[in-house]
């Protein structure tokens, strides 16, 4: 089962995890700002020679996130996280970040609206998940909240508003890469939020609150706020 009701603090499977997607996304940004010459001779066909300002962006942006998604790693996030979840959730996230740097990364095209689109999408989904997770967090640490229910903040919008905001985050940075055909990379994540996360998530809140989620589940959206 994705949650239980444990908390410790996994520090090994959650640094794997982090170290994991630091190198996907310190090879890609080699592959991008490394001298071709000082390359080993079986890396150079692999050199990118996309736009400079592009590379810079999005290395920057995925440096961003690694940065955010480290404090939730070891800070918002108290639940167990098990060895094979953390070896999942690495490999997939590792090959994410590193396509939409090294596809982005190759791309020639000059910067565009897409990319001015892409930022801002990437900028306010960074602030929905980080915003939702750190006020969560504040409340939970008083301790009159202990076994309560959190509702507040952007999550009275949506059940799961902290995953919503990966979603537009992640359609920021495949508009970034001028690659139509990494938008799957967010499709993919918001088919396995709504086949599987989400359902798996809301079976385990039912059973820890039961009336409670019950009601705030009967009259708040599950992802995306006043859609579903």
């Amino acid at each position: 089962m994705l949650f239980r009701d444990e908390h410790t603090p996994s520090l090994i499977p959650k640094s794997f995890f982090m170290f994991s997607i630091i190198m996907s996304t310190y090879i890609a940004g080699y592959l991008m700002f490394a001298n071709i010459d000082d390359m080993s001779s079986w890396l150079q066909p692999y050199k990118t020679h996309g736009t400079y300002a592009r590379q810079l962006i999005l290395i920057s942006c995925l440096i961003f996130y690694i940065f955010r998604l480290g404090i939730t790693t070891f800070v918002f996030l108290k639940r167990k996280l098990v060895w094979g979840e953390a070896i999942l959730i690495a490999g997939l996230m590792s090959l994410a970040l590193f396509s939409f740097a090294y596809v982005g990364g190759g791309s020639q095209k000059a910067i565009n609206i897409l990319d001015y689109s892409g930022i801002i999408l990437f900028l306010v989904g960074s602030w929905i998940n980080t915003q939702s997770e750190y006020t969560r967090y504040i409340w939970k640490q008083n301790v009159l909240n202990k076994g309560k229910l959190y509702t507040g903040g952007l999550f009275k919008y949506s059940m799961h508003i902290n995953y919503f905001g990966d979603l537009i985050l992640f359609i920021g940075l495949a508009l970034i890469t001028q690659t139509f055909s990494l938008l799957i990379i967010p499709l993919v994540m918001a088919l396995n939020f709504v086949i599987y996360v989400i359902p798996s998530l809301n079976k385990y809140l039912e059973n820890k609150y039961s009336d409670d989620f019950k009601e705030y589940a009967s009259k708040t959206k599950k992802l995306i706020p006043g859609i579903y």
